[in-house]
């Protein structure tokens, strides 16, 4: 069987840890890259180290508190940029982009966000959202890649 590698948005909501979790169980014999983007702002300041500080943690505690999955590396990485393009970038040659869903509706109808959005329509592999507050161990939950059906 050929290793996998499946990138993951994490941020500091619940949603980037059940995405992290799903994309662990779904990683078979290879690599999630959990990835934690830090948009700093142009002016600069004191601010930048805990924000970047409060990031690595969020990152570092998300990955901690996976159940272990044997066969499974998880490899952190925090990096500055836009999260949009970044993410996309980081997926470049992955199985999977995996994030978390925020349940953003207009009406009826579930919305992505910006950076669910801009990955769905420029990733080249495909884009797996988990929905808010579930992973697919939560009944009537069933995440699936929408890559294709949202182009």
């Amino acid at each position: 069987m050929s290793e996998t590698k499946v990138v993951v948005g994490v941020d500091a909501s619940p949603a980037g840890a059940d995405a992290l979790r799903w994309a662990a169980r779904h990683a078979t014999n290879g690599e999630v890259v959990a990835v934690s983007v830090c948009r700093m702002h142009p002016a600069g300041g004191s601010g930048e180290d805990a924000f970047r500080s409060a990031h690595r943690r969020a990152l570092r505690e998300a990955v901690e508190g996976l159940p272990p999955t044997p066969g499974v590396r998880v490899a952190q990485l925090l990096v500055d940029g836009d999260p949009g393009p970044a993410l996309v970038a980081l997926s470049h040659g992955a199985d999977k982009l995996v994030l978390g869903g925020h349940r953003y509706q207009r009406g009826n109808v579930a919305v992505a966000g910006a950076v669910a959005t801009y990955c769905l329509r420029h990733a080249k592999c495909p884009v797996v959202i988990v929905p808010a507050g579930g992973d697919d161990e939560s009944p009537g939950v069933h995440p699936r890649p929408v890559a294709q059906e949202f182009r």
